[in-house]
């Protein structure tokens, strides 16, 4: 019994000096203080410990780290992790341990198998995700000495892929020609009006039009919580105004009027799928005449160049390219500049237009006797 109450005091005892201590230093310090001082021990046998790979992926999609990622990049991400578990089981055996497969040769040799950099840098980009988190609660560690194995390398000399105005007139005509050619043309309108992306545009609801600013508001990239105004040019506000009116008066009085998806297929309860919409450009594309059949190849023209072209033309209407930076909404200047070499080969190709070059250099000093 004795020593029973000697622990219980010296345990009331330690906690009301805790107690206090926390009160006089504030809470936050005295936690961030234990931690540097007291699970040292505990730490280095924790990272002594290995676990499965399978209860490393199991932790990963419930992390916030996996949860704060765009709808897009979730399915993105889950669909490498079922390449990159399927590879550490080939290799390792059925039941891995995740220290087997976060050494940096296993790593370099798993990316080596992708054969364009752009299908590199996504499996570098959510490895540097999957194991960042992995580490981190599992071993109470970094991935610092991994970094440059899962480095993510930008192509500098790639050139975004924008429409000629010429191929854009095309698909404008032959976008009124399909199914659902109402939609699919306020569709087209919308992308070039605004530049906004895919995701962007999917995710668009009635309530997001303001037109006393002449501006819609989306979710911009990686956001899911708040929207950000974007501008919209007058010809494709009407449209889009049109479009609404058309779709959805029979149900203007109704609660969640403007809570609905504007491009949907159930009279928008839930969003259209981004396939419907790659598909649908994907097939105009390939009927347009005017776009030479190199330029219809995966990851040449799609979808996204209409924002590419958006940016190109402002820039070629003579609008700066900090007003650009923040029509497009880029964080970055840089990521802006890549459309001066865009303008630049423009330039190239239209001064080769002018009647003088056309004339030979024979011509020009032909020798008359």
């Amino acid at each position: 019994m004795p020593i029973f109450d000697d622990v219980v005091t010296n345990e009331v005892a330690l906690e009301e000096t805790l107690l206090q201590l926390a009160d006089q230093f504030g809470p936050d310090s005295f936690m961030r203080m234990v931690h540097q001082l007291v699970p040292s021990n505990i730490d280095k046998a924790k990272q002594h410990e290995d676990i499965p790979l399978d209860d490393a992926v199991l932790h990963y999609f419930e992390s916030d780290s996996f949860q704060i990622l765009a709808p897009s990049s979730q399915q993105a991400y889950r669909c490498e992790m079922r390449l990159f578990v399927r590879h550490c089981r080939d290799q390792k055996g059925d039941n891995p341990f995740l220290k087997e497969v976060i050494s940096a040769v296993f790593l370099t040799e798993y990316l080596a198998h992708a054969q364009k950099l752009n299908t590199r840098n996504k499996k570098a980009a959510f490895l540097r995700s999957f194991l960042g988190e992995s580490c981190a609660h599992f071993f109470h560690s970094d991935i610092g000495k991994l970094k440059r194995v899962l480095s993510i390398e930008i192509d500098r000399n790639r050139e975004p892929r924008a429409f000629t105005k010429e191929q854009l007139d095309e698909i404008r005509c032959l976008v009124r020609l399909g199914r659902e050619a109402h939609r699919n043309f306020t569709i087209l309108w919308t992308f070039l009006g605004t530049g906004i992306r895919l995701s962007e545009l999917l995710f668009l609801q009635v309530g997001d039009i303001v037109p006393s600013r002449q501006e819609i508001l989306v979710r911009g990239k990686g956001n899911k919580g708040y929207k950000q105004p974007n501008k919209i040019t007058k010809n494709a506000l009407e449209i889009l105004l049109a479009y609404v009116s058309f779709r959805y008066q029979g149900v203007h009085d109704t609660p969640d009027y403007r809570e609905r998806y504007i491009f949907s297929d159930d009279k928008g309860i839930s969003p259209l799928h981004k396939s419907t919409v790659q598909k649908m450009f994907a097939s105009l594309i390939d009927e347009a005449k005017s776009i030479p059949e190199s330029d219809k190849k995966q990851y040449q023209l799609s979808v996204h160049s209409l924002r590419h072209s958006f940016a190109l033309y402002l820039l070629e209407g003579g609008v700066d390219i900090y007003k650009i930076k923040e029509l497009m909404r880029h964080k970055w200047l840089s990521s802006t500049e890549v459309y001066l070499k865009l303008f630049d080969s423009m330039l190239v190709t239209a001064i080769d237009q002018h009647p003088l070059a056309q004339l030979k250099f024979s011509d020009l000093f032909e020798f008359r006797g």
